[in-house]
């Protein structure tokens, strides 16, 4: 059996201040944070997590901050769990569409110092497999995101290669 894994960094580290209580909680189950007092580096091993799991209590708690309110994890939150603020135990939350993404970018929303974050991803497998390798990237800014991966770059350099008439075109 084949094993894919997708190591993935946020490249910048990002102001303590800038991320409220709801996305580090989030955030912290969807990568591994590494903090330093100061600043906060994302990162995760295997790709960032699908499933969350929060505790109910630290979740109502962090819900309960205004600076949360009208926020990316909120809603979040809210179209997954509805508005019921009666929350008991483990709390599941489905990310596997990666809405850390919208996360990421109301962080940079309301940063004083951040005006973007990149997000790098490498693609991999234990066996050689044509589809086990590559990687993606995405650029977050208050006002759009970005993302691309390897097998978009080489389209386009096929692409420019057929119109540079350095190969045939593809059938």
């Amino acid at each position: 059996m084949a094993n894919y894994h997708s190591p993935t960094v946020v490249q910048q580290p990002i102001p303590v201040a800038d991320m409220t209580s709801l996305e580090r909680l989030i955030l912290g189950q969807i990568f591994e944070i590494s903090d330093n007092g100061e600043t906060l580096m994302l990162s995760s091993w295997d790709g960032p997590c699908g499933i969350v799991v929060l505790d109910a209590a630290e979740l109502a708690e962090a819900l309960a901050e205004p600076a949360c309110h009208d926020s990316a994890a909120q809603r979040q939150v809210h179209e997954q769990l509805g508005s019921d603020r009666r929350l008991f135990g483990e709390i599941d939350l489905d990310c596997s569409d990666d809405c850390w993404l919208a996360m990421l970018q109301d962080v940079v929303r309301r940063s004083k110092l951040l005006d973007h974050l990149t997000v790098v991803s490498s693609w991999t497998c234990d066996k050689m497999r044509p589809d086990g390798f590559g990687g993606a990237v995405e650029l977050i800014t208050a006002s759009g995101i970005r993302s691309s991966n390897t097998q978009a770059m080489i389209d386009r350099f096929i692409v420019e290669a057929v119109e540079n008439g350095e190969i045939q075109p593809l059938a």
